[in-house]
């Protein structure tokens, strides 16, 4: 059996301006200039649509190989319950009611629980019997809200007749579909194969971690098998406690072990799809539950040793080679670094700093979050941290420093996109908004780019968010723009959607949304060129601070979707024909009308969760126009510019419209489990 814990092992604005307005609860609202603009210049928002949970962890999944239309699998915390297991009763006609002393009691081992889960309550008594965890028809519900059904703007004034119309788009995908653990603070990505991968566990409480990489496979729609804890079981079959439990502060009862298990226990881990498909897991917390809810923080840890996790083989291997003491969630990118195939590496955009927990200036080892990070960042070399004979040797090796950024932009928003040349060349661009320095730090407007590609990467000033944010969020769209959405400086919202163009670095404001969306908000680019708009807690979607226990009860989980300006703006591109799969180098045949074509691009598909897409990434693809009006388009060259996997294909017009995407894979040459 692996060791249960071990110590901390390293000692220009644009077009659709807006004036802000200081409210009473200390909101902050954007006067909308787009009215007067048009959407062709900022885009339209819909009307608030009623969804059953919080998305707070949130991903793109394809149930069929060559599937045309996407489902989506969500989850908050507890995952694997359901509300009514840990709440009381409902009151008729009451609001929240309180938690359930017997589950605090026999699943939190007294670990106490707070407004994260009353988020699970819900005015609408039938989301009490869902799962915490959903899969989610996306066209089934995209079609709804295509019909304009959805179009008040106020959460309380949504009744349970608009929120039962979402409900046939939702099925539960959780305990009944094989998950056992709590998947909350985890690190999710899709690997090559599709499956989504996830690093991590919340057990318990914050900071408590676990070593389990839990797998969902779209296509069976079924969690891979994990042996389902005793705590769990043992609350299944006896929510009351009448028979004897098992203890759910022995963590072998939360976390029993087996040969897939990670090394080290890690909640709020980064987990990375490599190039190899493998899998890098960095970073993470963990505290020892077993001394009990009031001595665990005094035991915090941040695991400094990278692992490697191996689908073909489930197993996990440890790099004690390549320790490194980083944020929780470090912002971590794979980028090509040379010509070969094997010529990649990890970038990592920030790491602890002096003073650490402790020391003189150092914050309190029991708080939340007790480091100070800056913007060091860095290329890990994996693969030769793997190859290398002392890898069992502690060690803080394969390191190479690039720069440092101006902002460490801990819990900022922030992606990577890829544009290949004609010529063979590529740019390598990663953007990083708002966030923080970590520890007490306040919330910064900072917004930079790097390009590793460059021959000396360094970082570059963009122009700042409208205001300081942390927790916001980044979608990269087909046309090249950045979407920049919600995020928070303390009770200071940020309620404009800010779109960024990265030829030149400006800022564009365009429409504003009524509802917070900060931690644990989410949002994706969906098929047909728009943008969901997801998560945040529930209870604190209604502005308003601090909020009564009346706002919180009338609060719903609500969704958004946005139109970007390219809607508006004349006949798309219609893709009549495209190719289900695509292979690296390779050039393909597309067959587009209705709009002559500028650009083609492709955006991997995969998780979005605290505050940035994990592997999603933009790569703009280089396009010949043939005398028949047929395009050839050129397949990413190299395995770390674009990760093989779920692609949605888009084609871009000169007239600034994008078509609907096209679900493609890229797969590897030769890869049997890609064929």
């Amino acid at each position: 059996m692996k060791n249960r814990h071990k110590a901390l092992s390293l000692a220009v604005t644009g077009t659709c301006s807006f004036w802000l307005i200081a409210t009473p609860v200390g909101t902050v609202l954007a006067a909308d200039g787009c009215p007067a603009a048009g959407p062709a210049v900022c885009g339209e928002k819909s009307g608030l649509i009623p969804i059953h949970k919080d998305f707070i962890h949130t991903s793109l999944i394809w149930n069929k190989k060559y599937a045309e239309c996407p489902k989506m699998l969500i989850w908050m915390r507890p995952s694997e319950y359901k509300p009514k297991h840990y709440l009381n009763p409902q009151v008729q006609g009451g609001g929240f009611p309180g938690f359930n002393q017997k589950y605090i009691e026999l699943v939190q081992g007294g670990f106490g629980l707070g407004q994260l889960d009353e988020s699970g309550w819900s005015r609408y008594s039938s989301d009490l019997e869902r799962e915490n965890t959903q899969i989610v028809d996306v066209c089934g519900l995209q079609s709804l809200i295509n019909t304009g059904t959805f179009t008040k703007t106020a959460i309380a004034d949504l009744t349970s007749a608009d929120i039962s119309y979402t409900d046939p788009f939702f099925s539960d995908a959780g305990f009944s579909r094989g998950l056992g653990y709590n998947l909350f603070c985890t690190g999710h990505v899709a690997g090559i194969d599709g499956r989504i991968y996830v690093v991590g566990l919340h057990d318990k409480g914050g900071n408590n971690g676990g070593r389990k990489v839990n797998i969902f496979d779209p296509k069976t729609e079924q969690w891979v098998f994990r042996p389902v804890p005793c705590v769990r079981s043992g609350f299944e079959s006896d929510p009351t406690g009448v028979l004897s439990h098992c203890d759910p502060l022995k963590e072998d009862n939360t976390d029993p072990p087996i040969s897939s298990d990670m090394e080290y226990q890690r909640w709020y881990p980064t987990a990375v799809t490599l190039p190899d498909g493998k899998i890098l897991i960095l970073s993470g917390s963990d505290q020892n539950t077993s001394v009990g809810p009031a001595n665990a923080s005094a035991t915090k840890v941040r695991q400094a040793v990278p692992e490697i996790y191996d689908p073909k083989t489930d197993t996990t291997v440890a790099l004690e080679n390549a320790q490194k003491l980083l944020p929780m969630y470090p912002r971590a990118f794979v980028v090509q670094t040379g010509p070969g195939e094997n010529d990649w590496k990890v970038a990592v955009t920030s790491e602890v700093v002096p003073p650490l927990p402790g020391q003189p200036g150092g914050l309190s080892i029991r708080g939340y979050d007790p480091f100070f990070y800056s913007g060091r960042t860095y290329l890990f070399d994996v693969q030769a941290a793997l190859a290398d004979p002392l890898i069992a040797t502690p060690a803080q090796n394969h390191w190479q420093y690039v720069d440092t950024a101006q902002n460490a932009h801990d819990s900022g928003a922030g992606i990577i996109m890829v544009t290949i040349g004609a010529d063979g060349t590529w740019s390598q661009d990663v953007f990083m908004f708002g966030g923080s320095n970590g520890g007490n730090t306040p919330a910064s407007a900072t917004a930079e780019t790097i390009n590793f590609s460059s021959a000396t990467p360094k970082w570059k000033p963009l122009t700042n968010l409208a205001l300081p944010a942390t927790q916001n969020n980044v979608v990269a769209l087909p046309d090249g723009k950045l979407l920049v959405v919600g995020g928070a400086d303390g009770n200071v919202n940020s309620l404009a959607y800010q779109m960024f163009n990265p030829a030149d670095g400006s800022r564009t404001d365009v429409v504003t949304s009524p509802v917070p969306r900060h931690d644990h908000s989410t949002a994706l680019l969906m098929p047909n060129g728009g943008v969901w708009v997801m998560g945040g807690n529930r209870v604190n979607l209604i502005p308003g601070s601090p909020q009564t226990q009346a706002q919180r009860d009338a609060a719903v989980p609500v969704l958004e979707f946005y139109k970007p300006p390219y809607f508006f703006k004349g006949a798309k591109p219609v893709i009549n024909n495209s190719p289900n799969s695509i292979h690296y180098g390779n050039t393909f045949k597309l067959d587009v009308s209705a709009a002559e074509v500028e650009s083609v691009a492709l955006v991997r598909t995969g998780p979005v969760t605290h505050n940035w897409t994990w592997g999603n990434r933009y790569v703009k693809l280089p396009v010949r126009v043939q005398n028949d009006g047929k395009l050839d388009v050129t397949a990413p060259p190299l395995p770390g510019l674009a990760i093989a996997g779920d692609y949605l294909l888009f084609a871009v017009g000169k007239n600034g419209t994008v078509s609907e995407g096209r679900h493609v894979l890229l797969k590897s040459k030769g890869d049997p489990a890609n064929d």
